[in-house]
């Protein structure tokens, strides 16, 4: 693990922002976040994390300021350590007919309604919320930067990055020569040469434009 002072910092804040709630007198509290809408190819992955606030987890983190070594050891420890946790993959297919963005709020859905343990407050990273009928003593909540704000949702970023590479990775050795298992599908420079080459596979989303001929 990063003995990094600064990380160890913002660990500390999310902690201290998400006691607070606890402080309150909130039930359990869930943080959800995704993995993967701007790729051409793949599935949006979404986790949904309840932390135990007596059992912290160091080093939580936003995922994306996490090296793949650290997200790796983290989610090994999230998934030992946390209350409960639900992953949930939205399929490239799903993504083609609903529309990006309804399907990472679907896939929200689903990953919450996926626990067993039901929670008091649900802390969901970005500026919109699944539509439908919250059950009773549930509140949701969008959070702007949530992963940068909340270890709980911290937490959920990590496990969906985590869970969304191993899937790019599996699909590269079933679909060879478009580098899944590197760019994990999104639009790079190596990515969008091997669709001028080869064009499409059956996993990228064909609602993305895919055409990067130069």
């Amino acid at each position: 693990m990063s003995s990094d002072p600064a990380g160890a910092s913002i660990c500390c804040e999310l902690d201290a922002a998400e006691s607070e709630l606890h402080r309150k007198g909130l039930g359990p509290i869930c943080g959800v976040d995704e993995a993967g809408r701007g790729p051409l190819a793949g599935p949006v992955v979404v986790a949904a994390v309840v932390l135990s606030h007596r059992r912290r987890v160091a080093g939580v983190r936003d995922s994306k300021k996490l090296s793949p070594a650290s997200r790796e050891e983290l989610a090994a420890e999230i998934r030992v350590s946390a209350l409960e946790y639900a992953i949930v993959a939205v399929d490239h297919e799903e993504i083609d007919r609903l529309n990006i963005l309804t399907a990472t709020l679907e896939g929200m859905r689903r990953a919450v309604e996926s626990l067993d343990l039901r929670p008091a407050l649900v802390l969901v990273d970005g500026n919109r919320l699944p539509k439908f009928e919250a059950e009773a003593g549930e509140e949701w909540r969008a959070v702007v930067k949530g992963d940068d704000r909340f270890a709980s949702i911290a937490a959920a970023s990590i496990l969906a990055k985590v869970e969304r590479d191993h899937i790019m990775v599996q699909l590269d050795r079933r679909y060879p020569g478009y580098g899944f298992a590197g760019h994990k599908g999104y639009p790079t420079v190596q990515h969008r040469r091997a669709l001028s080459e080869m064009g499409p596979c059956p996993v990228h989303r064909r609602s993305f434009r895919l055409d990067y001929r130069s």
